[in-house]
């Protein structure tokens, strides 16, 4: 089972195996001219989420150690995090003001959130339920709800907040506040249950990233000015080690063991390694330029080799919605008496497809449903009438080049109801109903799919 750490360096990733300290690979991302930053990683080691400030974010397959997805967030893209259960990432675009949440099912932006001005760190509380982002420009740090994806709380901090972290018990966060026209050396201590600031300890100058062991024990923070790492012990929230690193370091990662802590130094173009138990550098990695954000996972999981894999056909939807439309309509019918209705048919037609953003791949689709409803007179068999309601309806859809566009009518009812006015209900021979359709519309096409080869289908013998 290794264990890998993911550095991102100007426009691409070096993968370090952290049983050797060497670089085993190295990932070319965007073009020349693009910055990586920020790197997360799923909890099960099968993806790594790159931000890249040209405004995208870039998945890398842990199997492959290859780009597999490309996917268009906010501007200047700035830091990630990948929730606990694996669902989401939360990403921080540090020009437009917002955090942008990517569906890791589907590789899909689902919500942007407005934050605070200029966010850069973000941190996710053990449970999934709250994102804290740092808004450097606003001195303060956002929560998020995850459950409804909006800031609940704002709580003011140091000078410039960059890097932050959680406890492993989810009860503080620990923020760097790096400090703007005149470097600082603090770090903020939120309390997460009351969302206030419970103390404030001195570090080194200019701190910027900040990483917790998997104990919970201490707090490693990264001096960016000060060339240092102060370690903080969490129990009194006092500093007991100042490290000297490299130049420039920025960004920190602990191994899952919390036997080392690796330490990117952005001038230097190196990592320094820090061994925990005695808080000194015991090696030096040279990586690629300017390294930045790095992350660490144990990759637990089998990649499956050419011979453990088929090639399937399926059919995948890349977005879908479902929507309701009512109508009231007076219907012109013979007075017999309890004259009652039912859904016959129902047709949907897309009526037009209009490209609204190539960038995106959205399209603009118009639709047509029809409901056909047959009325029968429940005390004779003398009446019957078949009648028909139209509705249009336009939605927006994700639909890439050669998807299909279909729609169906999933549910229709039709109801008669008293109108409030008596005297129009009883005038000549007009019929009120309701009626309803439920239509679900859906972008799809066949694709192509290698999957593993486990095993048959047949169930095992107990």
């Amino acid at each position: 089972m290794p264990t890998l750490a993911y550095v991102a360096n100007s426009n691409k990733v070096s993968v370090i195996d952290t049983t050797t300290n060497t670089v085993v690979n190295t990932i070319p991302i965007e073009a020349i001219g693009n910055f990586t930053k920020a790197v997360a990683i799923t909890p099960d080691g099968r993806f790594v989420y790159v931000t890249n400030l040209t405004n995208v974010v870039s998945v890398i397959d842990t199997c492959t150690n290859t780009v597999e997805d490309t996917i268009t967030v906010g501007s200047s893209p700035s830091g990630a995090a990948v929730t606990p259960n694996g669902n989401f990432v939360y990403v921080t675009n540090s020009v437009t003001n917002n955090v942008s949440v990517i569906d890791t099912g589907t590789n899909l932006v689902v919500d942007t959130i407005p934050v605070g001005n200029d966010p850069v760190g973000i941190a996710i509380t053990p449970n999934s339920s709250f994102a804290y982002v740092t808004n450097a420009k606003s001195d303060n740090v956002s929560v998020i709800d995850t459950a409804v994806n909006t800031v609940v709380e704002t709580i003011s901090v140091g000078d410039f907040p960059q890097g932050i972290a959680i406890t492993p018990n989810g009860n503080f966060a620990y923020v760097a506040n790096q400090g703007q026209s005149v470097a600082t050396n603090t770090v903020s201590i939120i309390d997460t249950n009351t969302n206030t600031v419970v103390d404030t300890i001195t570090v080194g100058t200019g701190p910027t990233g900040i990483a917790i062991t998997p104990d919970g024990s201490f707090a490693y923070v990264t001096n960016g000015i000060g060339g240092t790492v102060s370690v903080i012990e969490t129990s009194n929230n006092t500093v007991i080690e100042t490290i000297t690193v490299g130049t420039g370091p920025f960004g920190i990662a602990i191994n899952p063991d919390g036997d080392f802590a690796y330490v990117t130094n952005f001038v230097d173009d190196n990592i320094s390694v820090i061994d925990i138990s005695t808080n000194t550098v015991i090696d030096t990695i040279p990586v690629g330029d300017a390294p930045l954000g790095i992350a660490i996972e144990n990759i637990t999981f089998p990649c499956p080799t050419i011979s453990d894999s088929i090639c399937i056909e399926a059919t995948r939807v890349f977005d879908s919605c479902i929507f309701k439309e009512e109508q009231q309509k007076v219907f012109e019918l013979p007075i017999y008496q309890d004259i009652q209705c039912e859904i016959v048919e129902t047709k949907c037609r897309i009526m037009d497809i209009i490209k609204i953003d190539d960038q995106q791949n959205l399209v603009d689709v118009k639709l047509q449903i029809k409901v056909f409803i047959n009325f029968k007179s429940k005390c004779s068999n003398i009446y019957e009438s078949k009648k028909s309601v139209c509705f249009e309806r336009n939605v927006t859809l994700f639909a890439p080049e050669s998807a299909d566009i279909c729609c169906d009518v999933s549910d229709a009812t039709c109801a008669c109801f008293q109108p409030r006015d008596i005297e129009l209900a009883s005038c000549h021979n007009m019929l009120h109903y309701i009626i309803k359709a439920t239509v679900i519309v859906k972008s799809k096409k066949q694709v192509q799919i290698e999957v593993p080869l486990i095993n048959t289908c047949e169930p095992r013998q107990c």
